[in-house]
């Protein structure tokens, strides 16, 4: 065993790397600049903290969000590590008492915010201590192109003027190849050394569900899914605290979570989340939650989000621990609308990006095909398997059947409409309404008004973007997108060419074990157990130990210290502190 697994080991409980970890590793010990671009939940933090207790100086992480400082903090300590976070949370003593530390070089790790490192006084104070390393944490936060986008990032850039021979490593779990550019530039790790991970989250499932009556079918969800952690988004503040108050009307322990709140309330909200006092946190969209939260068993879409870095950082949030784990979209073309609106008020430069982000994000929403490969493709990564088995459309393929009836009914509405309206007004059309732009247009006298009586208009929609995919229609990038014919029409409506659609298909429930492994009974007890300590320490459940850790106890039933210390995330300071209490609780069920 190396130096690097020895570590591992004693402070982490860990045998072996996961992909990769043990590469970036190296290449930081070596002290090369590196380029992180790793999934949620793939490890990215043991990348930097095991170099961190390897060098002789100091590591400074750059993160975010006080809650994720805080959180990795704890975290640390647990295991033993000596580590700090200077943020605005802290008194003016606490603070200075952080900075004596690190003078007298007691701590292995600091995070702190951006806009804190960027200081004069405080860069001026870190020249001269032993700096071993930069660890850029959420880099995506660099570029305008992200998703995430925090101007005090910027500031960033002058870490290799000041500090040219202490290395940088950028880490972030989204990055389209723009804002991997971005990244780059912004930090100037020309020459670093790049390192990709999959994408893919095979412990996730995707699933996308015509939204019909939220309030019934978030409910009718959470009931199977009571004593699970889950998170739901929301497009608005409003949507939240009705959510909320709904839920807690029917028995589930739920929390609001938006900018509306004050931030003590905020805190204290995600406290109660973290530390499993509640069950689901109702949250904003447009909110960064910063939760590094590694059990949460769902996260559910109440609203479509805006683009797809948005959608996979947000179900990232779920399974972190690599247990199976469901990510559900209730999906509208109404939402489709809706960001529409708020795209409208954007500059025309932002707007061309952002209609183009929304497409995407409706395509992933729309099709009939496997969703991990549209959701992989987006990042430039090639899915080859034909099933995944993980997503609704895979586990639950749909049908296909004889439309080529249908077709030519949408077609030839198209045609004799002059080719100049969208879908919604195509659909009103053959569903025969008769509202005062049809009428205005005399098109209420067209052989193809009102044709179609025996699909809904939801379900024509399907259709229209399902001709659009086979390219029996285009349609244009406009701000309002016109339908027209394209080549391939001609044969279908001139009746030479067959045409096969999917049907709406009937989603059959996906059965959802909340307990993985042997002896359920115990691993409840075990969780009971850690929830106990957790609040002694008050810090969160999962600092103590993770279910997945909990899981294996609850299979291999250890007697001894020693094999308790075979468990994967058993290190030296949690053998030492909790390997009596849990021992006891196994002996106790056995």
């Amino acid at each position: 065993m190396n130096k690097t697994e020895e570590v591992l080991q004693k402070y982490f409980g860990y045998d072996s790397f996961r992909p990769l970890q043990k590469e970036i590793v190296e290449d930081i010990l070596a002290k090369k600049d590196v380029f992180v671009l790793m999934p949620t939940g793939a490890g990215k933090s043991i990348c930097y903290q095991v170099p961190a207790l390897l060098f002789e100086g100091i590591t400074i992480v750059v993160s975010p969000l006080i809650s994720l400082m805080k959180d990795q903090v704890d975290g640390l300590r647990q295991n033993g590590i000596s580590s700090a976070y200077l943020n605005s949370s802290l008194s003016r003593q606490e603070q200075s008492d952080i900075l004596d530390q690190l003078v007298e070089n007691k701590l292995k790790l600091l995070y702190v915010a951006p806009e804190r490192l960027m200081q004069e006084s405080f860069l001026t104070f870190l020249q001269k201590l032993p700096i071993s390393l930069f660890a850029i944490d959420e880099a995506h936060c660099i570029s305008e192109w992200g998703h995430d986008f925090r101007p005090e990032y910027k500031d960033l850039k002058l870490l290799k003027t000041v500090f040219p021979e202490v290395p940088i490593a950028a880490l972030t779990a989204t990055a389209t190849e723009r804002v991997k550019e971005d990244i780059i530039k912004s930090l100037r790790l020309e020459k670093a050394q790049f390192h990709s991970a999959s994408f893919n989250r095979p412990n996730l499932y995707y699933t996308v569900t015509p939204k019909n009556g939220i309030s019934v079918q978030l409910v009718a969800y959470i009931e199977k899914h009571r004593g699970e952690s889950g998170i739901i988004y929301c497009q608005s503040r409003d949507k939240v605290d009705r959510i909320t108050e709904m839920l807690n009307k029917h028995g589930v322990k739920a929390l609001p979570y938006h900018a509306g709140l004050i931030d003590r309330t905020r805190q204290k909200h995600q406290d109660a989340f973290i530390k499993e006092d509640i069950d689901v946190i109702v949250a904003t969209i447009a909110f960064g939650m910063g939760i590094d939260k590694p059990n949460v068993r769902f996260v559910i879409h109440a609203d479509l989000p805006s683009n797809m870095e948005r959608y996979y950082q947000e179900t990232g949030r779920a399974g972190r621990d690599g247990l199976s784990s469901e990510c559900v979209l209730f999906y509208s073309y109404a939402d489709k609308t809706a960001i529409e609106f708020f795209i409208h008020k954007k500059t025309i430069v932002e707007q061309e990006v952002a209609r183009k982000l929304l497409r995407k994000m409706v395509e992933f929403s729309e099709t009939k095909t496997c969703r991990r490969k549209i959701l992989l493709g987006y990042f430039g990564e090639s899915f080859d398997n034909e099933n995944c088995q993980t997503c609704d459309n895979c586990a639950n393929p749909p049908e296909k059947f004889d439309a080529t009836i249908i077709s030519q009914k949408i077609l030839s509405c198209v045609y004799r409409v002059g080719q100049r309206f969208g879908a919604g007004y195509i659909i009103s059309v053959l569903t025969g309404i008769t509202d005062e732009k049809i009428v205005r247009n005399n098109h209420e006298k067209l052989s193809t008004f009102g044709i179609v009586n025996d699909f809904s208009k939801n379900q024509l929609r399907t259709f229209i973007q399902e001709l659009i995919h086979l390219n029996y229609l285009e349609q244009t990038q406009d701000q309002y997108p016109i339908l027209r014919l394209t080549s391939k029409s001609t044969d279908v409506l001139k009746k030479k060419q067959q045409v096969m659609l999917y049907l709406p298909a009937v989603k059959k429930e996906k059965k959802q074990k909340k307990y993985y492994g042997e002896n359920p009974e115990l691993f409840e007890k075990l969780r009971t157990l850690r929830k106990q300590l957790a609040d002694e320490q008050n810090v969160p459940p999962y600092i103590i130990f993770s279910d997945v850790t909990l899981k294996e106890m609850a299979g291999s039933l250890p007697k001894t210290k020693e094999e308790f210390a075979e468990i994967k995330g058993v290190g030296k300071q949690k053998l030492e502190l909790y390997a009596d209490s849990f021992l006891a609780e196994i002996k106790r069920f056995i």
